[in-house]
């Protein structure tokens, strides 16, 4: 067993919540990262989950965990109420049910070995270089050589990150490259890639707005969309892997993937 600080700071370890605060007060980001609900000081046996849905609170309970750990922050916004019945559901479930709930959230997109590093190796791409820095460790968006073919490097991404919806703008025979990733919505930061001059010929994200992905086009990029979900799965089970690994003598961890969204 650990107590909750101790279990957070192997997260912390892992993923500097500082990452965060330094997004927050460089770029203008939006965060919240963190402990985001203590309902006691202890830590058994923990659940992963990208997001924090009943579905996954629901299964910590079957599975007997008094805490979950999540990418997505369990509270994003200000909460003025919480409601079993409303969007402030898994919340209140987890609460109802006594569950800790850690979210780390834009300081594991940027850590290395975090959600954008993996998804980054999960391309199988080579000689990476870095895009948008906070420090000498922590990066987001990364650009490397694959050479396949659309078709072939949509068949690689499928397998290799269990992606079932993935999306691809352009011929199946042509060639990639160079590639530009971006986990998550990074939609805007491969449009200003693209916009200075980047590389790449062939870029790698998700939520992508239909002006960008014109834009895109227009400019002769090759375009791969992702499930938000799926760019950042793959990243996510790395890391439990990685805390799974340090704690495994005190605290039991268990992974949920919610296979709809991939």
């Amino acid at each position: 067993m650990y107590s909750l600080q101790e279990f957070f700071g192997v997260l912390d370890g892992i993923a500097p919540i500082k990452y965060s605060v330094m997004q927050i007060e460089q770029e203008g980001a939006y965060d919240n990262s963190g402990i985001l609900v203590k309902m006691h000081d202890r830590v058994n046996r923990a659940l992963f989950s990208l997001d924090l849905s009943t579905f996954a609170v629901e299964r910590a309970k079957r599975l007997k965990c008094d805490s979950v750990v999540t990418h997505h922050p369990a509270i994003y916004l200000p909460v003025k109420a919480l409601d079993i019945t409303g969007d402030t559901a898994a919340v209140a479930l987890a609460v109802k049910y006594g569950m800790n709930v850690i979210s780390m959230h834009l300081n594991l997109d940027v850590a290395k070995g975090g959600i954008d590093d993996s998804l980054y190796a999960g391309l199988g791409g080579k000689e990476c270089r870095f895009l948008n820095g906070l420090d000498e460790f922590a990066h987001y968006g990364r650009e490397f050589k694959v050479d396949k073919t659309l078709a072939e490097f949509k068949k690689h991404i499928n397998k290799e990150l269990g992606s079932q919806k993935t999306l691809v703008y352009g011929k199946p025979n042509a060639k990639t490259g160079v590639v530009a990733s971006f986990c998550g919505g990074g939609a805007e930061f491969a449009l200003s890639y693209a916009r200075g001059g980047g590389a790449a010929d062939t870029i790698v994200t998700s939520d992508m707005p239909h002006h960008v992905l014109k834009e895109l086009t227009e400019r002769g990029k090759q375009v791969i969309i992702l499930t938000h979900y799926a760019s950042e799965n793959y990243g996510f089970k790395r890391f439990f892997e990685a805390v799974k690994e340090k704690v495994f003598d005190k605290v039991e961890t268990v992974y949920f993937e919610d296979e709809k969204f991939l």
